[in-house]
């Protein structure tokens, strides 16, 4: 390694890729044992925002620049460029930057795909966030996946179905994109390749991350937690398998619907509840952002950092266009569903019927569909009275009080003694 960095030209930077974590600091480690003052360090690994604050200020105590740097896009990435999410000092970034914006992915109009997103472990947050979208999409998909399987269709039927979502344009994307190609791939045999898949997916932790902030933070983004817990029930595998033996979940009256083209009534209802339950993720997802971005102020700046996702990275799609204008539009946009009034208030009549359809003649598990039709009916209500009843509840048994409409202040309620 000492070799190597000698023979690069200052001011030195050192781009570096490994396991988040232990690793990535002990890498660091013996970098700062052969790097000289004012040469870089950039962290692109999947690294905790927190972390990369930490690191930042004790190299800088050695020295040494720092800049943490989200990347995003797989082998597709690598060979055609990815998306990057840089956050840190200014100054660091603007030496970098020729560099990151050269390899990054480039959409339509040429922007590159790639942003300052501010200071601190802005970059590393915003990763986290787009990691957090990618977990509760990809779950989405696999609902309608399951729903579809439930309701009688194919493998390949489902596919055809998802080539003519991908047609009227709305939901192409990359995520739409390699869904089809898992419900086509077949196996040595001809069987359907998912037929052998075990059922159990697989994290690197970012999910959990962005849900223990979401929690902590106060932000409501029941689609991105349910996203998580989803991948963790699906590692339970014997516990499902014991309960499946002892407990009969199946419906009283399943069905299998006649009409299997995308223009029959139920397929068309999934359609807009997809449409509609993929906007509620980014919402939640973008949400965080902003709460996040004012509890550590990194200088956020939510349309640019939302038109990096364009294209390179696994988020990439239609959607992130109208998003992206929305905010430019109205940087105080209340939530990103007042965006997509048009799609929410059509579609949202046929997403319940969707839900009831699923409830009442399978046993699919729906987390993130229920997760962001709860959120959608949650977020557009003037009055929760869950609320208002759960106020009353903690004054009952804890003398927490409770606020009021027509007057300031807390108060609390004489009630009876309780047995």
């Amino acid at each position: 390694m000492e070799e190597f960095c000698k023979s690069i030209k200052k001011p030195r930077k050192a781009f570096i890729l490994v396991q988040a974590g232990a690793a990535t600091d002990s890498t660091i480690e013996h970098l700062k044992q052969v790097m000289e003052k004012d040469d870089i360090i950039i962290d692109t690994g999947n690294a905790n925002f927190k972390d990369q604050g930490r690191r930042a200020v004790e190299l800088e105590a050695a020295g040494l620049r720092f800049l943490g740097m989200g990347i995003s896009g797989g082998e597709e990435g690598a060979r055609k460029g990815p998306a990057f999410f840089p956050g840190g000092t200014p100054s660091v970034w603007e030496s970098v930057r020729p560099i990151v914006e050269a390899a990054s992915a480039k959409a339509e109009d040429g922007r590159p795909c790639v942003t300052f997103n501010g200071k601190g472990g802005a970059g590393s947050c915003v990763k986290m966030y787009h990691n957090a979208g990618e977990y509760a999409i990809l779950q989405i998909w696999g609902e309608v996946f399951n729903l579809l399987l439930a309701l009688g269709l194919s493998s390949d039927e489902i596919a055809d179905v998802l080539e003519d979502w991908k047609a009227k344009g709305f939901l192409k994307s990359y995520m739409l994109d390699i869904s089809i190609a898992a419900c086509r791939a077949k196996d040595k045999d001809g069987s359907y390749l998912f037929t052998k898949v075990l059922d159990r997916i697989g994290s690197k932790g970012t999910g959990l991350w962005s849900a223990q902030e979401a929690l902590e933070i106060g932000c409501p983004a029941p689609s991105l937690n349910m996203a998580v817990i989803s991948r963790q029930m699906t590692m339970y595998k014997d516990e499902r398998v014991a309960n499946s033996k002892l407990i009969n979940s199946a419906p009283a009256n399943p069905i299998s619907i006649p009409d299997k083209s995308p223009n029959s009534p139920q397929i068309v209802n999934l359609y807009n509840a997809t449409i509609i339950a993929i906007i509620a993720s980014y919402a939640q997802m973008f949400q965080c952002l902003r709460d996040l971005d004012k509890v550590y102020e990194f200088g956020l700046n939510l349309p640019a950092t939302i038109a990096t996702f364009r294209a390179g990275c696994i988020l990439q799609g239609h959607l992130l266009t109208p998003m992206t204008e929305a905010f430019e539009k109205d940087p105080n946009l209340p939530n990103l569903l007042c965006a997509f009034k048009k799609e929410i208030e059509g579609g949202l009549q046929g997403y319940r019927e969707t839900m009831a359809l699923a409830m009442t003649h399978t046993n699919v598990s729906l987390p993130v569909f229920t997760a962001s039709l709860s959120y959608v009916n949650g977020m557009t209500s003037s009055v929760l009275q869950y609320g208002q009843l759960v106020s009353l509840q903690r004054d009952v048994f804890g003398r927490h009080g409770y606020e009021r409409f027509d007057k300031e202040g807390r108060e609390n309620f004489d009630w009876p003694e309780m047995q």
